[in-house]
């Protein structure tokens, strides 16, 4: 597809200024606040500050991820986030539930440099509680600005979230099989002496996927019945 060569000048030259340390949360909400810093004329640059709010991660395809975008941002971000569609292998990440906070957004100007007024956001961030960004942006272009911070963003968080998710895996399917293994021990004590019992735990340990691993068992109470 044809490109806006505004698009790409706003990508290549976005700079993200203060980044969060913190990655995004892999099982809750995590709210970021972002400032970003446009030139609009020699002495003049205008702030935009809003809220970016994510929910919890789920698995997101380029796709899926462009045609999240296109509920929020307007028409340059969106046909970034379209041409993303494209380029599956340029984005691998998580789904963040991602949303603009539109009804957040203000804008107020520095009557300074863009030096100057970089460093004056960066100051009142850095005292700010909350999660911040700041990103140096172009006019006009801002939400392209944003969304490639997005990216990048949901980019590093996702390694970590990857391997969260994997731990969380790993336990959950450790706590079922000692929930699974105390169930069992159970029905072999239940069954001891009752052939329909029996029967009905050979149906359950066939469920299970178990039956080989406990067949030697089975058998044995089966021949003492």
């Amino acid at each position: 597809m044809e490109f806006d060569d505004n698009i790409w000048y706003a990508v290549n030259e976005t700079r993200i200024i203060l980044e969060p340390e913190k990655v995004l949360e892999t099982f809750g909400q995590t709210k970021i606040k972002y400032r970003i810093v446009c030139q609009s004329s020699d002495n003049l640059c205008k702030v935009r500050e809003g809220v970016i709010l994510t929910e919890k991660p789920l698995i997101l395809s380029a796709t899926q991820f462009a045609q999240k975008v296109l509920e929020g941002f307007g028409p340059k971000a969106s046909e970034y986030a379209d041409w993303l569609k494209g380029h599956g292998d340029l984005l691998n990440v998580i789904q963040y539930g991602l949303q603009i906070r539109k009804e957040e957004v203000s804008e107020s100007e520095i009557h300074e440099g863009l030096e100057t007024a970089v460093a004056k956001v960066v100051e009142v961030a850095e005292k700010d509680k909350m999660i911040n960004v700041v990103i140096q942006g172009v006019d006009e272009m801002w939400e392209v600005s944003l969304l490639k911070f997005m990216q990048s963003y949901m980019q590093r968080s996702a390694p970590v979230n990857f391997q969260t998710f994997q731990a969380h895996q790993v336990n959950a399917n450790e706590q079922i099989g000692r929930e699974q293994d105390s169930y069992i021990e159970d029905r072999f004590y239940e069954a001891r002496g009752n052939k329909a019992k029996i029967n009905d735990l050979g149906k359950e340990l066939q469920n299970f996927g178990r039956f080989q691993e406990f067949e030697d068992r089975f058998y044995a109470l089966l021949r003492e019945c």
